[in-house]
């Protein structure tokens, strides 16, 4: 079965680093136009860029902070002006920090849930528009990018696991919602994958044994592998699936 998403036109929020620049990669090599968005980093996006640039896929690189109204609407003006529209938006922006009860602060509790809940909530709503214009045969699709957090809660992380929960109904909600629109929306949730973000967790020996034992395949993932459920929930096989949480998590959520 090939995935060909030659003529998709995709936007990834965070998508420069982790497992949202996996995913961009992956829908570039499948033939998709990507969109990368950025919050802060320009030097890490312009590497990833000119790497893009470099293997001839069609791309561009967004900067822009997506719990901001402002800023999210300039992202998506410039998309349409440069490609007229959209038809893949993947929502994976998040930030992941340690809240313990009784020592988080609610601008620590509101951070995350803006970041990761809010932000997701501006882009998809400012990214409607553009999804449902124009005259595109290409699949329309909406993929968010939760956790297993979401699914199962995460102690020290109430914050979190709340923000992906939220993200988890969202795409149950949507799903039913803009499916008279020819749209599906669907849900990653990925469980430990080594990325810039977990990296401090799994140098620490005790902290990596104690999570690879958590994982009946053990061993935490790949960004490619979260990449790869996005590139099939994105392409026309998965036509006939919405409103799913995808756990790619090593049967993590199956334990304990």
């Amino acid at each position: 079965m090939v995935l060909d998403l030659s003529g998709v036109r995709a936007l990834v929020t965070g998508g420069s680093r982790g497992i949202g620049r996996a995913i961009s990669l992956a829908l570039a090599s499948s033939g998709a136009r990507v969109a990368v968005n950025y919050r802060t980093n320009s030097d890490t996006a312009d590497d990833f860029g000119r790497e893009l640039g470099s293997r001839h896929f069609e791309h561009m690189m967004l900067k822009a902070d997506i719990t901001q109204e402002r800023s999210v609407g300039t992202m998506m003006k410039r998309v349409e002006e440069s490609w007229g529209g959209l038809d893949l938006l993947v929502l994976n922006a998040g930030i992941w920090q340690r809240g313990e009860l009784g020592k988080m602060t609610l601008a620590d509790w509101r951070e995350t849930i803006g970041t990761n809940l809010t932000g997701a909530f501006i882009v998809a709503n400012e990214a409607l528009r553009l999804i449902t214009s124009g005259d595109s045969t290409a699949p329309k699709r909406i993929i968010f990018i939760a956790s297993t957090a979401g699914v199962r809660g995460e102690a020290f992380h109430s914050h979190y696991a709340a923000s992906k929960a939220g993200v988890i109904a969202m795409t149950k909600s949507l799903a039913v919602e803009l499916a008279p629109l020819g749209l599906t929306v669907n849900c990653v949730a990925p469980g430990w994958v080594r990325t810039d973000m977990t990296a401090a967790v799994f140098a620490e020996s005790g902290s990596r044994k104690a999570i690879q034992q958590s994982i009946p395949l053990g061993r935490p993932g790949e960004p490619d592998e979260i990449a790869a459920a996005v590139v099939f929930l994105a392409s026309r096989q998965a036509s006939y699936i919405t409103g799913e949480v995808l756990n790619v998590n090593g049967g993590s959520v199956l334990c304990g």
